[in-house]
């Protein structure tokens, strides 16, 4: 196995086992010192990447006369330390580059994978599938959430709104024509943000977790125009290769 690829199967792994620590403190009801929610996962995500990004830059073996140079007209072997300077800085630069360009590649290498993708596509629609198939198991409740919303024809409004939450998904996973289903979620959910979380009606302290879920839906709407942009991008590619 390449450098490379070792480099991206420890960042993964890294990240499964800080994830699958947190669950299971979650699970057996361990106290987490971490803060709760997207801000707990996100230190754990940063604490493991910057530990292996330390740990793939502590691969370059030490150099006691580049790394620990003496002062100013200090010779060190023959050469003044002005001159060991400048080669530290040479070398450090040189060391910088390619751990930058590993770390590219293996992001490259990672975020490229088949698995990684279905699983961000998948993130990205399972509350739409969720939430279809909820109303499609109880359509009384569906048709009770249209009316509460006052919506026209609730039974119809019910109807369409499984098809679009199943169906967009469902267009997004499969690949086939994935930017169709991508704007059609992207519209459906700018809509629904509108009718079910108009904060700015709401007093407080009640608008807070109703204004929260205004922009959470806001950016789900900014990650469907990204499927749409690529999906569309990639089949010009396809269509047009370059010469």
């Amino acid at each position: 196995m390449s450098s490379d690829s070792s480099f991206a199967v420890k960042s993964l792994l890294g990240l499964v086992l800080a994830f699958a620590i947190g669950f299971a403190c979650r699970a057996f009801g361990i106290p987490s010192p971490a803060p709760p929610v997207i801000v707990g996962a996100l230190l754990v995500v940063a604490m493991t990447t910057g530990y292996l990004l330390v740990d793939r830059w502590m691969t370059r073996p030490a150099q006691h006369k580049a790394d620990c140079g003496g002062p100013s007209g200090l010779t060190i072997g023959g050469s003044t330390a002005a001159s060991d300077a400048k080669e530290r800085m040479d070398d450090d630069g040189d060391a910088g580059s390619a751990d930058a360009r590993s770390i590219v590649q293996a992001a490259e290498s990672l975020f490229s994978s088949r698995v990684i993708r279905t699983i961000a596509l998948l993130g990205l629609c399972a509350a739409y599938l969720q939430g279809g198939l909820q109303k499609l198991l109880d359509f009384s409740g569906a048709v009770a959430e249209a009316q509460h919303f006052h919506l026209p024809l609730p039974a119809l409004t019910a109807i369409a709104t499984i098809v679009t939450e199943l169906a967009g998904s469902l267009l997004i996973l499969s690949g086939y024509y994935r930017w169709v289903g991508a704007l059609w979620l992207g519209g459906f959910t700018l809509v629904a943000t509108f009718v079910a979380n108009r904060f700015w009606q709401i007093p407080l302290p009640d608008r807070f977790g109703v204004e929260n879920a205004f922009f959470e839906h806001l950016g789900l709407l900014g990650g469907f125009l990204l499927v749409a942009i690529l999906d569309l991008r990639e089949s010009t590619t396809a269509r047009n290769p370059p010469s």
